[in-house]
């Protein structure tokens, strides 16, 4: 039994100890091109099935690119977040989560069932590939996509990561499939658009955490109004976030400002006029890849990208998606 087929089936018995609701399902065709029929008071509906481990909001526009004109889309996941079944709903995606939470409305019928917990997971066995110090290697990878092909000491020498570690972490991304032989000598990444996904996730809920320094304000109000006009560089800084999109696209207006930096100072704060703040709508994070060069005024656009995701906010992602597409997309999309 496949994956889908297994959340399919996991969810049907929740659907039918819970509420006595009963479902069935059975596949037709290829796996490669697979359709279920869901059968619901003797009605049968299919779909082509898009599965997913777990679906946030951000990857709800990718994921509406699945949709077939010949059949409707069902996204069976294990967990789906709040906000990404909402845009699920909105776009009339059908979906159908683990824990038995369930979206159908067509013209055969209408089922909608929310709200129940997310089932408990296994503690997995981690990949080094994905602690905190592994994302940190990952993005340097996805960054320079070549630096695979470097010895575990240059590697080690490029992201400020214990060679120890270097080959755990490699070792990782080999398990999880990232990693392509292409002689005994040499590899390449593979798989690069599925491996930047799970490092935003991880970034998301492992990473980011623990790189927070704290909220503040600009206390001057013209100072706030034109912060484009802060030489952050100067000062060992660089925008992420919201700003950094504003910046490179123009398209959207930063409401928080966010910045980087290998250590937050005093200094600095006197030179940008910040207080300490805690509904302060200027974030400080630790800075954690090493810069190959001169300072920029804007983190690498892989993290703008990340940053703008994570907020669930339909502008910055629509900013992501024009960063990725310019800055991303041809070193992601080419294995």
């Amino acid at each position: 039994m496949n994956k889908e087929a297994e959340i399919i089936e996991q969810a049907a018995k929740v659907l039918k100890d819970s509420t006595g609701m009963k479902i069935t399902w059975q596949p037709y065709g290829k796996a490669e091109d697979m359709v279920y029929g869901i059968v619901f008071q003797d009605r049968i509906m299919q779909f082509i099935v898009e599965y997913k481990k777990h679906l946030t909001a951000y990857q709800v526009d990718q994921v509406a690119k699945a949709q077939d004109i010949r059949f409707p889309l069902l996204v069976v996941a294990e967990q789906i977040a709040a906000p990404a079944r909402e845009q699920l709903r909105l776009k009339g995606i059908a979906y159908l989560e683990a824990n038995g939470n369930i979206f159908i409305n067509n013209n055969q019928a209408t089922i909608f069932l929310d709200g129940n917990k997310p089932i408990k997971e296994a503690k997995p066995v981690t990949n080094r590939a994905f602690t905190k110090t592994g994302l940190k290697a990952v993005f340097h990878l996805l960054n320079n996509p070549d630096a695979i092909t470097r010895t575990y000491r240059q590697l080690a020498e490029e992201t400020g990561i214990a060679l120890g570690n270097i080959k755990y972490i490699i070792d990782g991304l080999a398990e999880a499939g990232y990693i392509l032989p292409l002689n005994k000598r040499k590899v390449a990444l593979k798989n690069k658009r599925e491996l930047l996904e799970r490092w935003i996730a991880g970034y998301r809920e492992t990473l980011k955490p623990d790189l927070f320094k704290g909220a503040f304000q600009i206390w001057v109000d013209e100072k706030r109004d034109n912060w484009q006009d802060i030489n952050v560089k100067e000062i060992n800084m660089e925008w992420g976030g919201e700003a950094a999109g504003e910046i490179m696209t123009n398209y959207l207006q930063a409401r928080v400002l966010t910045l980087y930096t290998p250590g937050f100072t005093g200094k600095q704060a006197n030179t940008i006029g910040l207080v300490p703040d805690k509904k302060g709508d200027v974030l400080i994070f630790n800075k954690f890849w090493y810069e190959h060069g001169e300072v920029q005024a804007t983190t690498p656009p892989l993290l703008v990208y990340a940053d703008l995701l994570i907020t669930d906010d339909p502008r910055c992602i629509d900013t992501a998606n024009l960063i990725y597409d310019k800055h991303i997309k041809n070193q992601i999309e080419t294995d």
